[in-house]
């Protein structure tokens, strides 16, 4: 569970307004993340070009104009599959608009090291998106920091 817990902290620590944070533990789902409030929680389904309906759930919270969100796609029915799930999201994200940065973090650093991509992207509807992607276990983690056009700063 603390595998990702850095990574999404990491995430939402670049992007977020100023305001008390609380750690939310998942433990179903092997995740720790901190939001600005308790978020919603939304079972939901994701669609691939490589399978349809794939069971999900979405946490959310909004705050000051920034939408932070934690999905997490159930894989274990194509863990095999981990990589091309996570570099379609990620090329999908390219193609929403220009993209500023990329990175590949990685969290720990032996042997139970997961790596990941982080990219931000200045969309065209005007929102500016932190995404960082991963996937571990049969799961692939998409963690959004999403600044709505309206607070954008630059």
């Amino acid at each position: 569970m603390r595998i990702l817990a850095f990574i999404v902290f990491a995430l939402l620590l670049a992007a977020r307004p100023a305001s008390a944070w609380e750690e939310y533990k998942y433990l179903d789902q092997g995740v720790a993340i901190q939001f600005p409030a308790k978020p919603q929680v939304m079972k939901s389904t994701y669609d691939s070009v490589y399978a349809k309906g794939l069971p999900s759930i979405v946490y959310s919270v909004e705050d000051d104009h920034v939408v932070y969100k934690l999905t997490v796609i159930d894989l274990t029915t194509r863990a095999d599959m981990g990589a091309n799930f996570l570099n379609e999201v990620a090329n999908r994200l390219q193609r929403d608009g220009d993209v500023l940065f990329t990175d590949f973090p990685r969290v720990y650093q032996d042997a139970r090291s997961v790596f990941g991509v982080s990219l931000v992207v200045d969309r065209t509807d005007g929102s500016r998106v932190r995404t960082s992607l991963y996937h571990h276990k049969g799961r692939l983690y998409i963690a959004d920091a999403i600044v709505l056009p309206a607070r954008r700063f630059d």
